[in-house]
Formats: C-alpha cells, sequence, structure tokens
C-alpha cells in the first residue's frame, strides 16, 4: 500500500471531510524517511512560531536510518496519500515513580490538509492499541505548547516539574502522560 515518493497533495482529505475518514496505518521502513521528514516538515508549516524558527526547528526534527535502532515509525494513509506518522520508542520504557513504566510517544505529525480530521487521534489510537499489545499501559509525550490543548482532549495528563519521568527544574516544559486504556478506537477517551 506504499505510494511512491511525491509532494504532498491532499485533495482526497478536503473531497471527503464531511464522511468519516477511513484511515490505514502501517510500519514505516528506512525507505520511507524522504515521506516522513517531509510530513514533519510540512506539518512544522503550520506551527505559530517564526519562518526562522520553523527552518532551526526542521534539522533537528528529521528522522534518518539509525533512528529505526531505537524507534518505530507508523504512516498513516488516506487511499494512497501519506497524511500522519507516529515515532514511538517501546522498546526503552522510562520508570515512573509509581513502579511503573511509560512509553516515550516521540512524535506525531500530520499533514496541514489533513489536520482537524482526526488522523493525529487515528494515530494516538494505533499506538495505544501496539503499546496495549505489548501490555505497556502509559504513553509518555513531551508536546510543543501549541500542541498541548491536543493531549489534554485526548486525554492526557499534565505533569508537574517535579513528577517523573524526567523530573526537576530543567524538565521539559509540556510533558504528559495518557493512559493507553484511555484511548479507544477513535483515539477518543471514552464516556
Amino acid at each position: 500500500m506504499r505510494a511512491a515518493a511525491k509532494p504532498l497533495t491532499h485533495s482526497s482529505v478536503e473531497a471527503d471531510s464531511a464522511n468519516a475518514m477511513q484511515l490505514s496505518f502501517c510500519d514505516a521502513r528506512s525507505e520511507d524517511l524522504e515521506t516522513i521528514n517531509r510530513l514533519i516538515e510540512a506539518a512544522i508549516g503550520t506551527w505559530p512560531i517564526s519562518s526562522r524558527l520553523r527552518r532551526l526547528v526542521a534539522t533537528p526534527l528529521r528522522y534518518n536510518w539509525v533512528d529505526f535502532q531505537d524507534f518505530e515509525m507508523v504512516l498513516c494513509y488516506k487511499a494512497a496519500a501519506e497524511i500522519g506518522v507516529a515515532v514511538w520508542q517501546p522498546d526503552a520504557p522510562l520508570q515512573m515513580a509509581e513502579s511503573h513504566q511509560a512509553t516515550l510517544l516521540h512524535g506525531l505529525y500530520v499533514a496541514p490538509d489533513a489536520q482537524g480530521y482526526g488522523v493525529g487521534r487515528g494515530l494516538l489510537s494505533e499506538i495505544a492499541q501496539r503499546a496495549r499489545a505489548r501490555n505497556q499501559d502509559t504513553l509518555y509525550v513531551r508536546a510543543e505548547r501549541f500542541a498541548t490543548g491536543f493531549f489534554r482532549r485526548v486525554g492526557g495528563r499534565q505533569l508537574q516539574a517535579q513528577e517523573s519521568p524526567e523530573a526537576g527544574d530543567q524538565a521539559y516544559p509540556h510533558r504528559f502522560l495518557l493512559s493507553v486504556a484511555n484511548i479507544d478506537s477513535t483515539g477518543r477517551r471514552p464516556m
């Protein structure tokens, strides 16, 4: 179901916006890196930051083949168009103070034309399903400040500076824990 590398175009998302999105997911491979990095760059283009800062953050957020040693990457498709990617680190859980572990959700990126249609929730649901299959119960997120609303809406609990993992005075300011049990197949919190 892999589409050849091409510019990000998402007219099908706009045409189908009134209908439920039919999303599919697949494990990314190293040959998908160009697509993944293009998705990330496009998503960064929507961030409310200066063009200079956008240019500066794009490089460190790019992935390369070595990242497949530590991360699993999941591509999201609508028809044959790549519209999102989630990156997580299931094999290196972080120790929590409460004697359980959290799995790092390293990145969640959605193409600009696909934002607001449930793609991020769909990717989060896919990662939660994979975490449950590995008996992992918590996702840990270091969110950008303008993504905090999304993680709150999907049931994330924002951590205080003194809470683990990665607690302390220099803790990343927008850290969240998400219980995978509380994310249903649509990525929404159960009522």
